[in-house]
């Protein structure tokens, strides 16, 4: 599955594939959310986590280093692809 592909699923299929076959790589907090860093395959998924709802909000896939930005100082991209 590519980035365009995972883009496309439900909210509910995304989390589930990132759960499944994601690896966890950093956390951050923003708001009231819990965003998580994942890295599946050929792409990086964010997961944002609304604890007050009890449910994922949005789940999105990444590629640009531009959106990875806030994770930079956690995590060494070269170590990953």
């Amino acid at each position: 599955m590519d980035l365009y592909q995972f883009n496309r699923r439900p909210l509910e299929q995304r989390a589930g594939i990132v759960m499944k076959h994601g690896t966890f790589l950093a956390i951050r907090h923003r708001s009231q959310y819990i965003i998580s860093l994942y890295y599946i395959n050929q792409f990086f998924a964010e997961m944002w986590y609304e604890p007050r709802r009890h449910e994922f909000v949005l789940v999105r896939g990444l590629r640009d280093r531009i959106a990875l930005e806030p994770y930079l100082a956690m995590i060494k991209l070269s170590d990953i692809i």
